[in-house]
């Protein structure tokens, strides 16, 4: 059971060739794929940038709309404090108003009903 040697008729210098050209072949591919990632993140680097962008703007008219609205709040205020004095007066005026109303209407059914009262 003895095994016949093995010989090998390549020679070292047609191997080494080979194996150059596959890893020239392998380099060629990880670089175009390397390329065509490289173009994807940038056009996805883009886009967000862009989004991004579009982001920051809407973020600062907010801002500026909010501050319009605390101006016009504050603006509000002052004219509810206003119209609230206004209204306290309008209340006494009319309180006044009515009071006089009923005490001419007493007076009127007094002297309706009892007419000696007030004659003087």
């Amino acid at each position: 059971m003895s095994q016949s040697p093995i010989t090998v008729t390549y020679s070292l210098e047609e191997v080494l060739a080979q194996i150059n050209q596959k890893l020239d072949r392998l380099d060629e591919k990880f670089e175009t794929r390397l390329d065509r990632l490289d173009e994807k993140f940038e056009t996805r680097l883009d886009k967000f940038e862009a989004k991004l962008d579009n982001l920051q703007k809407d973020v600062t008219s907010i801002k500026v709309e909010v501050t319009e609205v605390k101006g016009e709040i504050k603006a509000l205020k002052v004219e509810v404090n206003g119209v609230s004095k206004r209204l306290d007066n309008q209340e006494f005026i009319n309180r006044s108003v009515i009071v006089g109303f009923v005490l001419a209407l007493v007076a009127g059914v007094i002297k309706l009903f009892f007419p000696n009262v007030l004659a003087n």
